[in-house]
């Protein structure tokens, strides 16, 4: 990012940290049941075949840094962004686990995880039994059970393993990614929602955290 977005071409530098981009990519695998709930031994234990092995390519695909290689590249040749982009691409990502639809997706409702602390909503249909036998508890969206139940850090909730946005490494005088360590070459660790002010873009952070800092060696 320095090299290309942060000195040569500042102009495009400061038109491209206007805004922080995010995608996300869901795997379909289409299995056979051998019984119609799908929740046998047998189905159970290749969903969790299957899952494993796409968690596994995707997870090394990041780390190698080959995602980021061929992301670039289909980029480039879809010829609908400025090539010089690929140079600010920073992947970084989480896999979350398999889920199993027999026909339709879950209709489990969210309910808040106050059992294991997780800081969010589950639709995993195991809410406690007084949440259970009375529906005020549930809602039927993430962003409405976040909102009800962690007011105060909707982020995180809706986010668990970081939202990808920027804050301030005030130990090392740098801005990094919120995102659990070890998921992308900028990421800093998990935001804490009481002292970290969370920006779009590195820039912003550099300029509004670390302001005694020169640019080029916050971002």
């Amino acid at each position: 990012m320095r090299n290309t977005c942060g000195n040569s071409q500042r102009r495009l530098s400061r038109q491209l940290q206007t805004s922080n981009w995010q995608m996300e990519y869901e795997v379909t695998n289409t299995l056979t049941c051998a019984v119609a709930s799908c929740d046998s031994p047998a189905d159970l234990a290749a969903v969790s075949s299957v899952s494993n092995s796409v968690t596994a390519l995707l997870s090394s695909a990041m780390s190698s840094g080959s995602f980021l290689t061929l992301l670039s590249t289909n980029l480039v040749q879809s010829s609908e962004l400025d090539p010089s982009i690929v140079s600010c691409l920073v992947v970084w990502g989480v896999t979350e686990d398999a889920v199993v639809a027999n026909g339709e997706m879950s209709t489990s409702r969210f309910y808040p995880d106050w059992i294991f602390h997780s800081g969010t909503c589950l639709n995993d249909g195991n809410e406690p039994t007084h949440m259970a036998n009375d529906e005020s508890w549930l809602l039927d969206s993430l962003e409405e059970c976040c909102e009800r139940y962690f007011s105060w850090d909707t982020n995180a909730c809706m986010n668990v393993k970081g939202s990808g946005l920027w804050y301030a490494d005030v130990f090392n005088n740098v801005c990094v990614t919120d995102c659990e360590l070890g998921d992308g070459n900028t990421c800093g660790g998990l935001a804490n929602v009481f002292s970290d002010n969370l920006y779009a873009n590195p820039r912003k952070c550099c300029e509004t955290e670390l302001a005694w800092q020169f640019v080029e060696f916050c971002e």
